[in-house]
């Protein structure tokens, strides 16, 4: 009996040694296929997407991506526990839609930073709103919330009148609509005689050539009568008439921020014939009554005009509270280009006159010897200013402030003002009180200048 016995004694240990190592196998091959499957879970990119860029978003963004990361935990750990096909399916579907959602949240966000960032840059010019507004609207946008919930592990938006899987919301679309993009309205370019200034400014001919004040207002209105025969002028004088706080409608805050849906709204009143009859009435008054003054202004009847030769006239006409906008350049790759982002500084004269052809200061040079031309002078808190123009065709000249311009108006010099044609020289000497006069304006020497006094 002792042999048997003896035998089953020892087999026993070997067994238990043999299980405890089969149970290793297993534990370790268990844990291979968890890690296994937390690799996968990882190598989808939904969980760092999320935690590297949740932090930067705002509004539905945000509410969006909490529900989808809360959707794909829940997703990951299912398939974690079963590793089953199925459940495999459903965390993939939930982290695309997850790192879709973020980096749509991003990018968007991202966007609608960028554009209120380069409006807010430049005054918000052309934009249609002012600064507050435009401010409320961006923050509007970039906090908005909506409804959001997860149903069957999707995360579902609602988007209009039902409920739609958030990344096929128009939300998160990538074709642009007023759910997913910050659209601040743009200045439109308004049209050539929006300002009456530039119709008058187009007959100024038929102005000097008057006989009479009431002779010159019925040659401009004759005009008038033509060009009323233009679609394009119809329209700008209902425009001018709509957005004029000045016995206009005054349909906007600032006339100068005109929106295209503002615009279609004035023009749709086209069809109205009252308004459009108020609106050339209204219009035509402002250009007959700036015409005696302009017509005085001429020299016209035996006024200060002198006449060079073969009967070519040369006059100068003044213009009371006129603006130069200057004309600042870049440097793009070879060529020079006018630099519409510079900051630029306009001059608002007390009188301004552009000269005639004939009657410009031609070919000045500069410091770095570019030419310029000084085309018109202005008076401006009774200093004289000289409004350049670059005689090159290709780039611009430097200015005193070191910069280049196509065109800029600062004060004159004396060597500026003695380069003038001769005739050009009399006529400013005429009208601006005599030579010691204008030469006291070049060195800044004279008080300010009253238009009434000459």
């Amino acid at each position: 009996m002792a042999g048997p016995l003896g035998t089953t004694v020892f087999q026993v240990p070997k067994l238990g040694e043999t299980g405890f190592r089969i149970d290793q196998v297993n534990e370790q091959k268990r844990k291979q296929a968890q890690q296994q499957l937390e690799k996968e879970v990882a190598a989808t990119g939904a969980e760092k997407a999320y935690m590297e860029n949740a932090m930067g978003l705002t509004g539905i963004y945000k509410q969006v991506a909490d529900a989808g990361f809360q959707a794909f935990q829940q997703a990951a750990v299912e398939y974690e526990k079963t590793g089953s096909s199925t459940a495999e399916a459903r965390m993939k579907q939930a982290a695309a839609e997850l790192s879709y959602a973020v980096n749509a949240g991003t990018s968007i966000l991202g966007t609608a930073g960028d554009e209120y960032v380069k409006n807010k840059a430049n005054g918000f010019k052309d934009v249609a709103l002012s600064p507050e507004e435009a401010s409320e609207l961006y923050t509007g946008f970039v906090n908005r919330t909506g409804e959001v919930i997860v149903k069957n592990g999707r995360v579902m938006v609602k988007d209009g009148d039902s409920f739609v899987p958030a990344v096929e919301s128009t939300y998160l679309q990538s074709s642009v609509n007023l759910n997913n993009s910050m659209i601040l309205p743009r200045v439109i370019k308004q049209g050539t005689y929006v300002d009456p200034e530039a119709f008058i400014k187009d007959v100024s001919g038929a102005i000097s050539a008057g006989s009479s004040p009431a002779n010159a207002q019925s040659r401009v209105n004759t005009l008038f009568d033509e060009k009323m025969k233009d679609p394009n002028f119809q329209a700008d004088i209902l425009t001018a008439y709509a957005i004029s706080k000045d016995d206009g409608l005054g349909m906007v805050d600032d006339p100068s921020k005109l929106s295209a849906d503002k615009y279609n709204e004035i023009q749709q009143m086209a069809s109205n014939e009252e308004i459009v009859m108020q609106a050339e009435n209204w219009y035509r008054e402002r250009v007959l009554n700036s015409v005696p003054p302009r017509w005085k202004a001429t020299g016209s009847g035996g006024g200060l005009g002198i006449s060079i030769g073969g009967g070519t006239s040369k006059d100068l006409m003044f213009i009371e509270n006129e603006t130069i906008a200057t004309s600042p350049m870049k440097k793009e790759g070879d060529k020079y280009v006018i630099d519409t982002e510079a900051k630029t500084v306009d001059v608002n004269f007390d009188t301004y006159t552009r000269f005639q052809s004939n009657l410009q200061g031609k070919s000045y040079t500069d410091a770095k010897q570019f030419q310029y031309d000084i085309v018109g002078i202005g008076v401006k808190d009774g200093k004289l200013y000289a409004d350049k123009e670059s005689s090159e065709q290709e780039r611009g000249f430097f200015a005193s402030d070191g910069r280049e311009y196509k065109r800029k108006a600062e004060p004159m010099t004396l060597s500026e003002l003695s380069g003038l044609p001769t005739e050009t020289r009399e006529l400013i000497f005429g009208y601006l009180g005599g030579r010691e006069k204008v030469e006291s304006m070049v060195r800044g020497e004279s008080k300010a200048f009253d238009p009434n006094k000459y």
